[in-house]
């Protein structure tokens, strides 16, 4: 199963770097530009830290702190949540959900050399996000089982998808055909 996958094996390793002197101005452009929710925070080209878009909210403007004058090493996060990149994926999140971080920096041999979020553990997860049942995959070595993957990448068995009609996570709609339950399939019946 997924959880069982090295954290390495989903991480992504093209991370974007700033110097730890670089204001938050600059490194707020760099998110930007690299459409990232984070930047690695460098000190001589080592990697020591991470400046996040939550650190920007919450040590930045809820603070009222000035973005030109600003460095990143005065609001960063370090030392930043890791992982060896060979420790399975649920101690990853266990560690995640215990630090409460949205993501989790990966390492080989002490170094940082990647990244990834619970979103990036949603891509590589077959949950129905209405059950919360596996969806069987011919991956895991069982029969398919039909689904409905929305947009925002929320996937649904084939019947959740007709009783839900909307995504439960962004509110699109997913299906145009609907079938209702019966009042004794439902909870309340």
């Amino acid at each position: 199963m997924v959880y069982d996958l090295p954290a390495g094996k989903i991480a992504r390793r093209q991370l974007v770097d700033v110097d730890e002197n670089t204001s938050v101005l600059d490194a707020a452009k760099r998110m930007v530009e690299g459409n990232r929710g984070s930047v690695m925070v460098t000190r001589a080209g080592e990697r020591m830290g991470i400046l996040t878009e939550r650190d920007l909210l919450t040590k930045v403007v809820a603070k009222g702190l000035d973005v030109r004058s600003t460095k990143v090493k005065e609001v960063m996060t370090s030392p930043p949540v890791t992982i060896d990149h060979g420790r399975p994926l649920r101690e990853a999140i266990d560690l995640m959900n215990m630090k409460r971080v949205r993501r989790i920096l990966v390492t080989e041999d002490g170094k940082i050399v990647g990244i990834f979020t619970f979103r990036d553990v949603m891509k590589h997860m077959r949950i129905c996000s209405h059950c919360g049942k596996e969806v069987r995959s011919i991956m895991n070595g069982h029969e398919p089982e039909p689904y409905i993957e929305c947009e925002c990448g929320s996937r649904y068995h084939k019947k959740c998808s007709e009783l839900v009609v909307n995504c439960v996570n962004c509110s699109r709609t997913l299906v145009t055909h609907v079938i209702y339950p019966e009042p004794s399939e439902t909870f309340s019946g």
